[in-house]
């Protein structure tokens, strides 16, 4: 079976979109949130406060997908970014996602 997207071609869109840093962005944003609303889950999760999580924690470039969700009609095209996100001793604590539409504005995002 051939791929229907040329690979150099989708590295060049993820790399001319600076999707992981646009990612990350969002991470930082959304775990700002998470840490206003919920400290508590925020510590359980981490076992840290939000300034260790952001400047000594490692967020490691996970993937990029392109996706169809049939939920909607018409179907929607989106583009799925991933970071993992590791301790101070790289043990994997939790997965980041953001959920872009065609312009790349992002629609959705989850942290689990």
């Amino acid at each position: 079976m051939k791929f229907p997207i040329e690979s150099q071609i989708f590295s060049e869109f993820i790399s001319n979109n600076d999707l992981f840093n646009k990612t990350k962005e969002n991470l930082v944003q959304c775990l700002n949130n998470f840490y206003k609303t919920d400290q508590v889950r925020f510590d359980e999760m981490f076992e840290a406060d939000l300034d260790q999580v952001i400047n000594t924690y490692v967020f490691k470039n996970g993937g990029v997908s392109l996706g169809k969700s049939f939920c909607y009609d018409p179907p929607l095209d989106y583009t799925s970014v991933w970071i993992r996100i590791y301790d101070n001793e790289n043990d994997y604590l939790a997965e980041y996602t953001a959920f872009y539409d065609l312009e790349l504005n992002c629609i959705d995002d989850q942290l689990k």
